[in-house]
């Protein structure tokens, strides 16, 4: 989806758009969209930049990265970025040019008369995408041996001793009788 910049009034532009299935898609990762995202948010010109603000809903699954089943979860992000036209950005020339200033961090450019909010939903997505996903909290996983999962029922695999623990066994096993 593209916002046109063409006369953009003074007081801004408003959009709403609600993405279809496979519309958007993450790019290789294990991350999987359930309920496509949805955007809605406003655009105003601020002199050369352009500032864009709003908020994305989506739903994403992923599986769990202990015991590998399924977890979905919402994403919900309110995002506040500044786009300059890709013409005016010069290359640096000297070192203190080349050091990223805290606005930086919410600024990119644009080509032409139109923003592309694709990306911006990817990037948004991705940003939020969590570093690790649980089932729940107490997520037992796999049996590294039968490979069962750990949370629906009991494994019957007899698993090595260490060999180092070996003497504390045996005078468990000394005690216990």
């Amino acid at each position: 989806m593209y916002v046109s910049l063409i006369k953009l009034p003074d007081e801004g532009r408003r959009f709403e758009y609600q993405y279809g299935q496979g519309e958007i898609d993450l790019g290789g990762c294990e991350f999987a969209i359930v309920d496509p995202p949805q955007i809605a948010g406003r655009v105003d010109q601020t002199g050369l930049d352009v500032r864009v603000r709003g908020q994305l809903a989506a739903r994403i699954t992923a599986p769990c990265d202990r015991c590998l089943d399924d977890v979905s979860f919402v994403i919900d992000q309110p995002f506040d970025l500044f786009y300059a036209p890709g013409d005016f950005v010069g290359e640096a020339t000297t070192e203190t040019e080349l050091q990223l200033q805290r606005r930086d961090l919410d600024f990119s450019v644009y080509d032409g008369d139109a923003i592309d909010l694709d990306e911006l939903v990817r990037e948004q997505l991705a940003l939020n995408l969590p570093l690790r996903v649980l089932c729940k909290e107490d997520c037992r996983g796999l049996c590294s041996q039968c490979g069962v999962n750990l949370n629906r029922e009991t494994c019957g695999c007899q698993k090595p001793l260490d060999p180092r623990w070996k003497p504390l066994a045996d005078l468990k096993f000394e005690r216990s009788k």
